[in-house]
């Protein structure tokens, strides 16, 4: 995956098989907040220079990590 500012149709599917598979492992369904949450960060990564996608999985599951810790201080 190299970066060029938007995604063509390739990064996209392979940044879309990313979330799918990161949610499906992190047992983060379609209705939680953070499978809303997830899709924006991941795009902002992308978008940031990240494009390796094991560089990408890592970020979301650090990012997963504060999202989870945020909802159980509410």
């Amino acid at each position: 995956m190299t970066l060029r500012g938007i995604a063509d149709a390739e990064q996209l599917a392979t940044l879309t098989r990313i979330l799918d598979d990161y949610c499906e492992q992190a047992g983060i369904e379609g209705s939680q907040p953070a499978r809303e949450h997830l899709p924006r960060r991941l795009i902002a990564l992308f978008s940031g220079g990240i494009d390796s996608p094991d560089d990408i999985r890592m970020a979301l599951d650090n990012i997963s990590k504060d999202f989870h810790t945020d909802l159980r201080v509410m």
